[in-house]
């Protein structure tokens, strides 16, 4: 049996956030006294779980339950405050497509651009260039100034960067939102792709339909917990049940 491709034991993440003082006098007071000035907030609570090499994994839970923490903490993004993290390849992580793209800067440079950020440098991509272009469907923009296209179109424009990562662990936050219907064929063939591979993989949307199509297994985050674990199928019910309960 292969090693895991992430393992995680008790880990924990706390942010410090300024306490909020009624009156002026208890907040000159507070800037004496740091123990007063801030407050300690904890988002992940001891988590343990394993993610095995090759598996696709979605990662559900309500706004605020600690998913895009737990991700930048995998990514190197975030610290953990506690416990340890053992990861079998670094994760290249999607976060934000805005992220790394110049609106000053062609189609084409931006897609040396927006590699770069990920990793790919340009002799890896040269030989890219064209299918990048083509399926982002921009290949009469190519010379075109990424502020003159829509925000779809550089959504797909990198996107269609990132499919060329050659990164064993792959992590998208969100990323296929509002992804138009046309390119919903070029990220479902990605994916499948992916499927047959053993690349892992760690997905997080509030689309079920599209986690049930892509994943093998899902974790259920609630209030920084691992709530449910296994199959993919399994934790969307049970998720989707909870919000039936909560309305009884």
């Amino acid at each position: 049996m292969s090693d895991p491709m992430i393992t995680v034991r008790d880990l924990k993440k706390h942010f410090r956030v300024v306490r909020r003082h009624r009156t002026a006098v208890r907040a000159m007071r507070a800037l004496l006294r740091p123990e007063e000035r801030f407050a300690e907030r904890t988002v992940l609570h001891g988590l343990d779980f394993d993610v095995a090499t090759g598996d696709r994994v979605a990662l559900v839970g309500s706004n605020g339950s600690g998913k895009t923490t737990l991700l930048r903490i995998l990514s190197g993004i975030y610290r953990p405050s506690g416990g340890q993290i053992t990861l079998g390849q670094s994760a290249r992580p999607l976060f934000s497509y805005s992220i790394g793209l110049a609106g000053e800067l062609s189609v084409e440079e931006n897609v040396y651009l927006f590699g770069a950020l990920h990793e790919m440098d340009r002799p890896y991509l040269d030989p890219r260039l064209d299918r990048v272009i083509e399926r982002a469907g921009l290949q009469s923009h190519r010379h075109t100034q990424l502020k003159q296209l829509s925000a779809g179109q550089r959504q797909r424009l990198a996107l269609s960067v990132f499919f060329e990562s050659p990164a064993e662990l792959v992590i998208f936050d969100e990323a296929l939102a509002n992804v138009d219907q046309g390119f919903l064929q070029e990220c479902d063939r990605y994916f499948l792709d992916l499927s047959d591979s053993k690349r892992t993989l760690l997905l997080t949307s509030h689309d079920p339909s599209l986690l049930s199509r892509y994943c093998r297994t899902a974790l259920w985050l609630d209030d920084g917990r691992i709530r449910h674990s296994g199959p993919v199928d399994e934790v969307l019910a049970a998720y989707g049940r909870s919000f039936d309960e909560s309305q009884r």
